[in-house]
C-alpha cells in the first residue's frame, strides 16, 4: 500500500493575509482527500539572503548560514508536491520569497533529483497582468530549473487592504469561483502524484 501523499506549501507573503488564506483552503481540501499538507510560513522562519558564496556552497552542498532553510530544504526532499504561494511585487514574488527561492540553488548545484515533484505556483495581487508575469516567472525561473513539473496555476485579484479581514480574497467576489478552482487544482496536484 502506498504511503499517504505529502504535499508541503511555502508561503512567501511578509504578512498575514491573501496568500496564507489561499494555503490555509487548500490545507482544508487536502484534508478531507486525505492528503497530507504542510504550510511553511517564511516570515516566520530565519531565511537569511543569498550572499552569492559559491566558493562554500559549490564545494560543501550546503549554504554557509546556519538558518531554517537546511529544515525547509528537507521538507521538501521529504514532499511529494508543493504550492507555492505569494503576492506580487513588481511582476515578481517579494524578497522573502526570492530568498527562499536563492537559497534553493543548492539543489541545482548539488544535483538533487526533484524531477518526480509535482508543484502549483499561485500569484495575489491587484494588477492581473502582473500577477500573472510573476507566475511565469516562479514557474519557469524557479520550478523548471530545480526539474520540479508544475501542473497547475493560479492568479487571483486582491485588495491591497485587507482591514484585519484575512479572508478577504475568499470572500471578496473578485474572484468568483475562487474555492472551485482550489479544489480543483488539488486534484490535478493529487492525480500527477499517483
Amino acid at each position: 500500500m502506498k504511503n499517504k501523499l505529502k504535499t508541503l506549501s511555502i508561503c512567501g507573503s511578509p504578512r498575514k493575509g491573501n496568500s496564507e488564506a489561499i494555503l490555509n483552503e487548500l490545507r482544508r481540501i487536502f484534508d478531507k482527500k486525505k492528503v497530507e499538507n504542510k504550510i511553511i510560513l517564511l516570515r516566520e522562519k530565519n531565511v537569511q539572503k543569498c550572499n552569492g558564496c559559491v566558493e562554500y556552497c559549490n564545494r560543501n552542498l550546503k549554504c554557509c548560514h546556519k538558518d531554517d532553510m537546511a529544515k525547509i530544504m528537507r521538507k521538501m526532499v521529504e514532499a511529494d508536491g508543493y504550492i507555492f504561494a505569494s503576492p506580487n511585487y513588481f511582476s515578481m514574488p517579494p524578497g522573502l520569497f526570492k530568498n527562499f527561492m536563492d537559497k534553493c540553488s543548492v539543489f541545482y548545484t548539488a544535483r538533487t533529483d526533484l524531477t518526480s515533484k509535482r508543484a502549483i505556483v499561485i500569484s495575489v495581487g491587484t494588477s492581473l497582468p502582473n500577477i500573472k508575469e510573476n507566475i511565469r516567472n516562479v514557474a519557469k525561473n524557479f520550478c523548471e530549473t530545480l526539474g520540479i513539473k508544475v501542473v497547475a496555476t493560479a492568479a487571483f485579484v486582491s485588495k491591497s487592504e485587507l482591514k484585519g479581514n484575512y479572508n478577504d480574497i475568499l470572500e471578496n467576489k473578485l474572484n468568483p469561483g475562487i474555492k472551485k478552482k482550489l479544489e480543483s487544482m488539488a486534484v490535478k496536484l493529487q492525480n500527477s502524484l499517483k
